[in-house]
């Protein structure tokens, strides 16, 4: 693929009211999980989303993966392969990070992502650099769900991102089975969003279209 302007991206624009809602599928090298029940509130309710997808949990999901890549609501993204802390890596390896996720999704969907989001919010310019000359814009958040945490609940997790979103914002949540309480929460968290005038996009939509 061609190189892009390298560059990191936390929001879309301040002046529309248009958010991204965004789903990683973290792969470490134990067993990743997929928590399907997210999947059929985004289809139900026909909801955009952007996908980060990590190259190992593709591997392991192929049949999901094909599926979501048939779904035109929904974009694909890269979310490295294993899902390391990238600012320690060589060079080398950040490509083989980003180059594994990029075969296994054109191996499986027969297209490969423009968008990269680096593990754990740990980017800096020379990773986004890489990417870049890979092709790739790097695209992290300012919404932080905290889905992770088994403590947070699902009427937590709701007020969290309702109360905070804003114009331009980029909710990131899980969808590898580590977002304890994700598939709860989200039908309320769409309906509220959008009762409070905001259009659900994917990331994409959100930065080509300002």
């Amino acid at each position: 693929m061609p190189a892009v302007p390298p560059r990191i991206v936390r929001h879309g624009p301040r002046h529309a009211a248009r958010i991204a809602l965004t789903f990683d599928a973290c792969a470490t090298r134990q067993k990743s999980a997929f928590d399907e029940r997210l999947l059929q509130v985004l289809l139900a309710t026909q909801t955009p989303a952007t996908l980060f997808l990590g190259g190992k949990w593709m591997a392991e999901h192929p049949q999901a993966t094909r599926y979501l890549a048939s779904r035109g609501q929904f974009e694909l993204a890269n979310h490295s392969y294993l899902h390391p802390r990238m600012l320690g890596l060589p060079e080398d390896r950040l490509r083989q990070e980003i180059g594994w996720t990029q075969t296994v999704m054109y191996s499986l969907t027969g297209r490969q992502a423009l968008l990269f989001r680096a593990p754990y919010a740990e980017i800096d310019n020379r990773v986004a650099g890489v990417a870049a000359q890979m092709g790739l814009t790097s695209v992290q958040y300012d919404l932080a769900s905290g889905d992770p945490d088994p403590g947070v609940t699902a009427e937590r997790l709701v007020r969290k991102v309702v109360q905070r979103a804003r114009n331009g914002s980029i909710v990131v949540m899980h969808m590898n089975g580590r977002g304890w309480h994700t598939a709860e929460a989200l039908p309320a968290i769409i309906d509220d969003l959008r009762r409070r005038g905001f259009e659900l996009t994917t990331v994409g939509d959100l930065i080509r279209n300002p």
